[in-house]
Order: C-alpha cells, then sequence, then structure tokens
C-alpha cells in the first residue's frame, strides 16, 4: 500500500471511529431521556389512581366504615398517604438506579469500541509504533520466503490487534493508546483533564453491574457524564492526529454522521 493510500484508509477509519462514536453517543442521550420519562410512568399511574380513591373514599366516608374507630380515619388516612408517597418514590428511585447501570454499560462498550478504533488507525499510520508489541512474535521460514517484511509485520500486528487488544478492558485499551502515542497534554478541555482513575472506576462499575448484577450502586449525573464521555473521544481524535498527521475527512462527517 503506498503511502497516499496508507493515508486515505487511516483517514477514512479515523472519521468512521470519531463519528460514529459522536453518533452513537447522541443516540444514547435520547434513550436515556426517553427511558428516564417512561420507566416508572405505568406504575406512578397506578400509585396515582390508588390515591385518588383514597382520597374519595375519605371524603365521602367509606373509609371511616371500614374502621373498628371510625375516629381514628385522619390517623389512618396519613398513614395511607404517607405510604403511597414513599412507595412513588422508590419506583422513581430504583427505576433510575436500573437506567444509570444500563447506561453504564451501553456507554462502556461505545468508549470500548471507539478506542479500539483508534487503535486501528494507529496501525494503518504508523505501524512501526507498535514494534515493542510484535517484534518476539514467531514467524514461520514459508512466511519468511513468501512475504516482505512490510506484509509480516502488518501480518503479526492484525494478530495483536485481534488476540490481545480487542479482548482487552477498556483500560487497557486507553493504556495502549497512550503507550504508542505518548501525548505530551492530557487536558480535554478548559477545566477535565484525562484521568486514569475516574477510567478504572468506570470500567470497575461495568465490570460489577455485568458480571456481579449490582445495579443498584452506580448513579450518574447523565448530562455531565455524557459531557466527559464525548471529550474523550474528542480527546482521544487529538492525540491520534497530533501522532499520525490524518484529518478528519468532511465526507467522512456526511457518510458516518448521518447514517449510524
Amino acid at each position: 500500500m503506498g503511502r497516499s493510500e496508507q493515508v486515505k484508509a487511516g483517514e477514512e477509519e479515523l472519521s468512521r471511529v470519531f463519528f460514529t462514536t459522536l453518533s452513537q453517543l447522541g443516540r444514547l442521550c435520547t434513550f436515556y431521556s426517553v427511558m428516564l420519562s417512561g420507566l416508572p410512568s405505568g406504575a406512578a399511574k397506578q400509585i396515582l389512581e390508588m390515591t385518588e380513591t383514597c382520597d374519595e373514599s375519605y371524603a365521602n366516608g367509606t373509609m371511616a366504615s371500614w374502621l373498628k374507630e371510625p375516629k381514628e380515619v385522619d390517623s389512618f388516612y396519613a398513614l395511607v398517604h404517607e405510604q403511597m408517597s414513599k412507595v412513588q418514590h422508590k419506583i422513581a428511585s430504583d427505576s433510575k438506579k436500573a437506567l444509570d447501570a444500563v447506561t453504564i454499560v451501553f456507554a462502556h462498550g461505545i468508549l470500548d469500541a471507539s478506542v479500539y478504533g483508534y487503535l486501528e488507525v494507529l496501525s494503518l499510520a504508523s505501524p512501526g509504533s507498535f514494534l515493542r508489541y510484535v517484534n518476539e512474535r514467531k514467524v514461520s521460514l514459508s512466511e519468511i520466503q513468501s512475504q516482505s517484511y512490510d506484509q509480516l509485520l502488518r501480518g503479526k500486528l492484525q494478530e495483536f490487534m485481534r488476540k490481545d487488544v480487542e479482548y482487552g478492558s477498556l483500560l487497557y485499551k486507553v493504556d495502549k493508546l497512550h503507550e504508542i502515542a505518548a501525548p505530551t497534554n492530557t487536558q480535554l478541555n478548559k477545566n477535565y483533564k484525562y484521568d486514569r482513575k475516574w477510567l478504572e472506576q468506570f470500567d470497575t462499575a461495568r465490570h460489577e453491574i455485568v458480571h456481579g448484577n449490582d445495579w443498584t450502586s452506580y448513579p450518574i449525573d447523565f448530562p455531565t457524564a455524557l459531557f466527559y464521555w464525548n471529550l474523550l473521544n474528542s480527546y482521544f481524535l487529538r492525540v491520534v492526529i497530533q501522532t499520525t498527521g490524518l484529518k478528519l475527512s468532511e465526507e467522512g462527517a456526511k457518510k458516518y454522521l448521518v447514517q449510524t
């Protein structure tokens, strides 16, 4: 593959990764908003109907007729309303926790695929940067006889990507991106900096939700989380551009931002 074809392939992949990630995070925002308004609505409606029935029974004297001591009706009515309020709060709270957990899993998958994609861009544009990971891999005599050095390198690099990187954790992938690109500036914007500890906690949360079946311990402030996830995508893009000299294409924006 000549230099111009290599650059074109790298920029095509770079555009695909960035704009697809941007689009998927946008879809996640829509999903979250719709689910947040809809998850507790059915149960809340039933509770509301029960509360209205309670109010009516209290007002027309039916509730008092149920009690052995009708004079206690005010205390009983207040107790019922208190419990109804607690149930409504729990429905909303548990629904929000479950939604937050699902969102963490989805966002983790989006970012995991994103970082892997950026590493693939680096492998296309700068295969020599991966030498430390593939130098000691075995090469058969038949491979040496039939392939050039560049072909052998790309073959072992693809093997490394498929067998090591693809199945590594999100944290592993991001660490590899930093090892290869070695960025000197990890500031995401004026207020945020790349935070490996935050990413480690995010990775752990996803693991506990999926494998530990813990769907209640990881509430998120969604607008802040979404903003940070988008910042990470832009940061990874910047790291790759500064390392390779590649750039996003207008065609890529039209192709991947619209279609994904």
